[in-house]
C-alpha cells in the first residue's frame, strides 16, 4: 500500500507539473500572439518561419534599391524633358536667325539667347542624383560626365548601359549616347559622329559672326537645324527609354509587394496562433489543471489541496 500511494503522489505531482507547464506555455502563445515563441516549440514551424523572414528582408534591400534607381531615373526623365525644351528653344532661334531681314547685330542678339540656353543644357548634361551621383554618367562614377577645354567637350563617364533585371533597373543613363554620338551629317548614318554641344557652338559662332555672308549665315542655318533635329531625336528617344523603365519599376514594385505578402503570409502560418483555437486549447488545458490538482487533493487527502481546488 505504502508502494501504491507513493506511486499515486508521484504521478499526481508529475500530472500536475506538465499540465502546469502546458498551461503556462499556452498562456505565453496567447500573450504573444505566436504558436513558436522559440525554436525548440516547433523546429520544422520556426525554420519555415525564418527562411520567409529571410526572403522579406532580401525583398526589402531589393526595394530600397529600387527606390533609389528609380529616383535617379525619374530625375533623369525629367531633365531630358529640360532639355528637349531648351533644344527646342534653341531651334526656334536659329530659324529665326535666317530671316533675311535681320541685321548682324539682330544675329548676334539671337546668337547671345543660344548660348544662354546652351549653357543650361550643358548643366543639365551633368546633373546628379540626391547622392551626387550623375544621371548620364553611364557606366562609369565620374563626379562631372562632361567637362569643356576651350571647344573640346569631354565626356568623363564610362560609355555604355546597364540593363534591367529582375528586381533592377539602371540607376544611370549613357551620357555619352545622349549628347555626343550625333552624326555631324543626319543624312549619312555612316558620317562622322559630333556632340550637341558643339553643334551647338558652331551654329552660335555662325550667326553671332559679324562678317559672315547671307550665304554663309543661311548655310550655318540649313546645316544647324538638320544636326539639332539629329541631336533632339536622340534625347526624346532617350527620354521614352527612361519612361519605360519607369514603367518597369511599377511592374517590379508590384510584383515585390506580392511576394512580402505571400511571404508575410507563409510566416504567419508557420508561427502565428489562431487566437480561436488558442484560447479553446487554453480552456481545456486549464480544466485539465484543475482537474490534476483535485485528483492530487483526493490521494493526499489535504485540506490546503481541497481550498485551491
Amino acid at each position: 500500500m505504502r508502494l501504491g500511494s507513493a506511486n499515486s503522489y508521484d504521478k499526481s505531482l508529475q500530472n500536475i507539473a506538465a499540465r502546469q507547464s502546458d498551461l503556462s506555455s499556452q498562456q505565453e502563445k496567447l500573450t504573444s500572439g505566436k504558436k513558436i515563441n522559440r525554436p525548440s516549440d516547433d523546429p520544422t514551424g520556426a525554420s519555415q518561419a525564418e527562411r520567409s523572414l529571410t526572403r522579406m528582408a532580401r525583398i526589402a534591400t531589393d526595394q530600397r534599391a529600387l527606390g533609389v534607381q528609380a529616383n535617379a531615373i525619374t530625375l533623369a526623365e525629367s531633365a531630358l524633358g529640360d532639355a528637349t525644351s531648351l533644344v527646342q528653344g534653341v531651334r526656334d532661334l536659329v530659324v529665326s536667325a535666317g530671316n533675311g531681314t535681320y541685321t548682324a547685330a539682330d544675329r548676334a542678339s539671337i546668337a547671345m539667347q543660344m548660348q544662354g540656353l546652351r549653357d543650361q543644357l550643358f548643366s543639365i548634361a551633368n546633373s546628379t542624383d540626391a547622392n551626387n551621383t550623375p544621371l548620364f554618367g553611364g557606366l562609369g562614377s565620374a563626379v562631372v560626365p562632361f567637362t569643356q577645354s576651350g571647344t573640346t567637350i569631354t565626356f568623363n563617364g564610362l560609355a555604355g548601359q546597364n540593363t534591367s533585371t529582375e528586381t533592377t533597373v539602371p540607376g544611370a543613363m549613357d551620357g555619352q549616347a545622349i549628347w555626343m554620338n550625333v552624326a555631324s551629317d543626319p543624312s549619312n548614318p555612316n558620317s562622322a559622329k559630333t556632340n550637341l554641344f558643339a553643334i551647338l557652338d558652331t551654329a552660335i559662332a555662325g550667326i553671332g559672326s559679324t562678317t559672315a555672308t547671307a550665304a554663309a549665315v543661311t548655310q550655318t542655318v540649313s546645316l544647324a537645324l538638320s544636326q539639332i533635329d539629329a541631336g533632339l531625336n536622340q534625347i526624346q528617344s532617350a527620354r521614352g527609354q527612361a519612361g519605360t523603365w519607369l514603367n518597369r519599376v511599377d511592374n517590379i514594385a508590384t510584383t515585390q509587394q506580392n511576394r512580402l505578402q505571400s511571404l508575410a503570409a507563409d510566416k504567419s502560418r508557420a508561427e502565428d496562433i489562431d487566437m480561436v483555437t488558442g484560447i479553446s486549447d487554453f480552456q481545456k488545458m486549464q480544466t485539465g489543471y484543475q482537474a490534476a490538482l483535485q485528483s492530487y487533493a483526493q490521494v493526499q487527502k489535504l485540506s490546503l489541496f481541497n481550498y485551491i481546488s
